[in-house]
């Protein structure tokens, strides 16, 4: 499947500090792809070079297979056939719904009955139907931001560009337009590039998800694969909740190995081994809470106290000391061991992680 965009080597520097590190990632027709990451580790900044907001120090950027920016080339954004979708909506207040997303149309001087026929279908498309001589300050926020993807959309742009889309909006309201994006991609098979620091969002809604760290990629993957088979700590920690280790991998073959954690090294804990990890005898082991079993009888493969245990609705959290560390552990409500009480704990699925600087149990 073709490439729609590409970014090859792509650098950006402001002085003496590198916000996008030599990065590499080609973005199939079709897909939606999340940049994943904390505040500041750069995926904003890609964002800005891909609709040609800020220039690339270094690399190189296609579009549907045309050079869009390099050492010697920069498209203007109007000229990239990108759609835009912004944090902040950047829908005009003095404008009804139908004038907001039929300005790039009037911009790009299409007749008038096209812009009927254009804006008509993407208010259906988004769900706006009855809204059209609304303004803005009569819509909801979701409401809006159905209006700014409408807008986007309405261009046919070869890719949409979404920038913190849903930041703005309540917790039910976001998780409501997660599915209507996702729903509205399906409809167009457009390709989409999404920036996002939301965990969940990414999850729900992407082909693939990017995870950067400090102007570089740390990994790429489907939802599943970043969160059942990270490969750092870093990737581990930002998806989803973790408990980490100090740990030495004792045996190793293929994927799989067997690791001791400090504290107990006589026992060892089968667990998966990523790629290149095996030269690292000494990292973490990597488990997730819901990978734990508890038994009220302190029996398990590890033996510790009930500090705290929280009821969530759908499941219990338990925060149990064992070997001089706490343990977040998830189960079902059924399981009731009272705070203060001995527990065993049987590691289900651990994953060994080479311990990069600066990382370390938790």
């Amino acid at each position: 499947m073709p490439s729609v965009i590409e970014l090859e080597h792509l650098t950006k520097a402001f002085g003496d500090v590198v916000a996008v590190d030599d990065i590499e990632l080609a973005i199939a027709r079709g897909e939606i792809v999340c940049l994943l990451g904390p505040s500041g580790c750069g995926k904003t900044t890609t964002l800005r070079m891909v609709a040609g907001f800020d220039r690339p120090t270094k690399g190189e950027i296609k579009i549907a297979g045309v050079v869009v920016s390099s050492g010697s080339t920069l498209i203007p954004p109007e000229r990239r056939n990108l759609g835009m979708v912004f944090q902040n909506y950047a829908v005009w207040p003095h404008m009804t719904v139908f004038r907001n997303i039929a300005y790039p149309l009037r911009i790009k001087k299409v007749p008038r009955r096209e812009i009927q026929k254009k804006v008509d279908e993407a208010i259906q498309l988004t769900g706006l139907t009855g809204l059209a001589k609304r303004y803005p300050e009569q819509l909801s926020g979701g409401q809006q931001q159905r209006v700014a993807l409408a807008r986007a959309l309405v261009v046919q742009p070869v890719a949409m560009l979404l920038d913190e889309p849903l930041s703005n909006l309540d917790a039910k309201l976001r998780e409501k337009m997660r599915f209507e994006i996702m729903d509205l991609h399906r409809r167009t098979g457009i390709t989409v590039l999404y920036v996002t620091h939301d965990q969940a969002e990414a999850m729900v809604l992407s082909d693939r998800i990017v995870v950067m760290n400090e102007g570089r990629i740390d990994q790429i993957g489907s939802p599943g694969e970043i969160y059942r088979q990270p490969r750092s700590a870093f990737v581990a920690d930002f998806i989803g909740l973790a408990n980490f280790a100090r740990a030495t991998l004792v045996e190793s073959s293929g994927s799989q190995g067997r690791a001791a954690v400090a504290g107990v090294e006589d026992i060892s804990f089968p667990c998966e081994v990523p790629v290149g990890a095996e030269q690292s005898r000494e990292g973490l082991l990597f488990v997730r809470p819901e990978d734990i079993r508890l038994t009220e009888k302190a029996g398990g493969t590890l033996r510790g106290i009930v500090r705290r245990r929280t009821f969530l609705g759908n499941q219990v959290d338990y925060r149990i000391e064992a070997v001089g560390k706490e343990w977040r552990v998830e189960v079902n409500p059924d399981v009731t061991i009272p705070e203060g009480s001995a527990v065993g704990m049987s590691v289900q699925r651990a994953v060994f992680l080479p311990e990069a600087p600066g990382e370390g149990a938790s």
